[in-house]
Formats: structure tokens, sequence, C-alpha cells
């Protein structure tokens, strides 16, 4: 998990410039999975990869799959244009809380008191971040960009409950193959006509940088990670990886824009730590309710 952690910062940080760079969120997210999609269907060709042989009551819930994941890449994308890159592993840290919720939901029972104090604690964390008593154009694109990363949330949430049954019966690598495959080819129609219209040859290093890592880290190699987790282990305890992603990414987005590698303000003021710290105790007080319920249970079942 901790491998998952340092590519997520690296993918808030890097993914930036890149979103920046195109003039279009749709030819940077078609651009990414493209690219993504070409080094899964290499690995298949190597035989690292299974073809694909999903029952064919599955193949529909392959294909909604895949477009959860790549909307959810667009939905992503078009926030960071607007937003900084530690606001949005503050947003993704609601994943785990997210996955409680609506596993409970699926399950039909009402969550905990405790849990739902815990949700509570973390929304006012991202209140505080959004900061709705500042005017100003500045003020107001970041909040734009954090909602848009909050809907993109609400996306991964739903595709982390709803993969973990297939990659229960299929292999996970191909799971992460075959739906990313689906989506890409279900984007195209809006993505190929936008990414034909970028002019690719005024892109700065940056931006090449931050397609390839979003490409090949993100899309490859973490995607492949988090489904091969999803295989061994239940969505929240996966998802509770996304806690350490805020200060993780805070402190590379710092470091970077010290440097002077990292363009304009990173929002690292005391109001971004005070929502940090609210939505992590809120995020911890979720799963550690979570945690006493199970054990509960557990113990009633002796």
């Amino acid at each position: 998990m901790s491998c998952h952690v340092a590519l997520a910062a690296g993918t808030y940080v890097l993914s930036k410039p890149a979103a920046l760079g195109f003039a279009s969120s749709a030819a940077l997210t078609f651009a990414r999975a493209l690219l993504a999609s070409a080094v899964l269907l290499a690995l298949v060709a190597s035989g690292w990869i299974a073809a694909p042989r999903f029952a064919r009551r599955d193949l529909l819930r392959v294909l909604i799959l895949g477009v959860l994941l790549v909307l959810n890449q667009y939905v992503y994308l078009h926030g960071m244009k607007l937003t900084v890159p530690g606001h949005a592993p503050l947003l993704y840290a609601l994943t785990p809380s997210g996955v409680l919720l609506v596993v409970a939901l699926l399950e039909r029972r009402r969550p905990p008191l405790a849990q739902i104090g815990g949700v509570a604690l973390a929304l006012l964390g991202v209140l505080v971040l959004l900061r709705p008593w500042q005017a100003g154009e500045v003020a107001a694109g970041l909040r734009e960009g954090d909602l848009w990363i909050g809907l993109a949330v609400v996306l991964w949430v739903a595709y982390t409950v709803a993969v973990r049954d297939l990659v229960r019966r299929y292999d996970a690598r191909a799971v992460t193959a075959w739906t990313l495959v689906a989506g890409t080819l279900a984007f195209a129609p809006l993505g190929a006509p936008t990414l034909l219209a970028e002019d690719l040859t005024g892109f700065a290093l940056d931006t090449w940088l931050g397609l390839l890592w979003l490409a090949l880290m993100t899309s490859v190699a973490m995607m492949l990670l988090w489904n091969y987790l999803l295989q061994h282990l239940e969505p929240v305890a996966v998802a509770i990886c996304a806690n350490a992603q805020p200060p993780a990414t805070a402190l590379l987005a710092g470091l970077l824009s010290a440097l002077g590698l990292l363009a304009g303000d990173p929002d690292l003021g005391i109001i971004f730590w005070c929502g940090m710290g609210l939505v992590l105790a809120g995020v911890a007080w979720v799963q550690i309710a979570a945690l006493r319920e199970r054990a509960a249970q557990a113990g009633a079942r002796t």
C-alpha cells in the first residue's frame, strides 16, 4: 500500500501541468486511456495478462465498469484544471467512508451513528477546504475544481464497490485491462475528435511527463495494484491507503513549489491544514467505528 501512496502523490502533482497543458480535458483523458490501453494490450500479447474469458452475463458489467473508470478520469482531470494538487487527495481520502456507506446501503442496514458522525466531521473538513466565505475569482475557481473532484470521488467509490465481485471471480489483471479497454472504446466518440484537434507540438515537457505518468503509473501500475488488493482484501481495507495520500501529496507539492518546479500557489496555508486535519480525523473515526462493529459482530458469532 505504501507503493500505491507514493504513486498517488506523484499523480496528484503531475496531473496538474498535464491538465493545464491540454486545451480539452476530454483529449487528455482519451490520450491517457489510449496509451494505457496500448500498454495493457501489449501485456496481453506477452501472455502476462489473460485474454478476455468473461461469462456472457459479465460482459455488460465489464463495459459499465470501464465507463465508470474513464468517466472518473475525465471528471478528475477537468477538476485539476481549476484546483491545486493538495486538494484532490483530501477529497479522495473520503473514499473509505464512501465505500462503507455504499456497502451499508447495498446490505440494507443503517450505518452506526459513530460512522455517521465521522462522515459529518470529514465533510466539515471539506467545507473548510471549499471556503464558501471567501469571495474572488481564485477562490471560486478552487471551489469549482474541488466540486468536480468530489464528483470524481463518487465515481471512484462506485467503481471500487462494483469491481469487487469481478476481481474475486476473475484474474485482477484481466479485469483491469479489459475494463479500461472497454471504457476507452466507449469514450472514443467524445475523446478522439478532441484529441485530433489538440496542437501536440506546442506542449511543454511537464505536460508530456504528466501524460506519461497518468497513463503508465496511474492507469496501469496503480490500477493493477488496486484491483490486486481488492482481490484479496475488502474494499474498505484497500481504500484506507487513501488516508496517507493528503500529507504525502502536500509534502511533495510543497517541495516542488519551493524548488520552482511547480507553477502557481500550492495553497498549503493554515486553512488547508485545518481542513486536512478535520477530513483525516473524520475518516479515521469512521474506520475505527467500522473495526469496532466488526469486532462486536465476530464476538457475537463466537
